[in-house]
């Protein structure tokens, strides 16, 4: 079942008061109440939705990657093209505040460690038909490193301003990846 419009704008609302709150104080700085007065609702609200501001960091943290991947399934043809992994720079740009709050250790380690599961789940689902003939060693430690890599250089990215475009990084991304899962997965079929 849908979320009613009203629901998503107010945790949308809720998401970005913490994101701006987070990056402004850091994350243990601040409070519920902050949060509720930022999005301009009571808190009775964020716990209605949430358990806590964890719990709220972390839903939005998985939404937004969720989101991620809707996009690339949308534009899987090929694993192995840039533009999958412009995809994702380009995401990265455009939710560059999340990104931040996550990459910065703003979050907590679990919210990092739970994103980049996400994330490696999401690679072993593509790995899997794109190399066949590998072990499932080989594609579970590809996938850590895929996931772990691709979160090193959206950091650094954004931390540097983003000094290359999303297509330049998607780039320069995949020609490390391909190369590192080619020498350890063999060539795909």
């Amino acid at each position: 079942m849908a979320e009613d419009r009203r629901v998503r704008r107010t945790k949308k609302q809720l998401s970005d008061a913490l994101m701006a709150l987070v990056l402004e104080k850091g994350y243990d700085a601040v409070r519920v109440q902050d949060i509720t007065d930022r999005a301009d609702v009571g808190r009775a609200t964020l716990y209605l939705h949430y358990k806590d501001k964890a719990d709220l960091l972390l839903n939005s943290l998985q939404e937004t990657i969720e989101e991620l991947f809707a996009l690339i399934r949308e534009n899987l043809t090929d694993p192995t093209r840039e533009e999958l992994f412009q995809i994702a720079f380009t995401h990265a740009a455009e939710n560059a505040d999340l990104y931040r709050v996550l990459l910065s250790g703003q979050g907590t380690v679990a919210h990092r460690r739970e994103v980049q599961a996400m994330i490696g789940g999401h690679a072993r689902s593509i790995l899997i038909p794109t190399f066949p003939a590998a072990d499932k060693a080989g594609i579970e430690v590809a996938s850590v490193y895929i996931s772990g890599a691709l979160l090193m250089m959206i950091e650094w990215w954004l931390v540097q301003e983003m000094p290359f475009t999303a297509q330049e990084m998607a780039v320069m991304f995949r020609k490390m990846v391909l190369n590192g899962l080619v020498g350890l997965l063999g060539q795909r079929e």
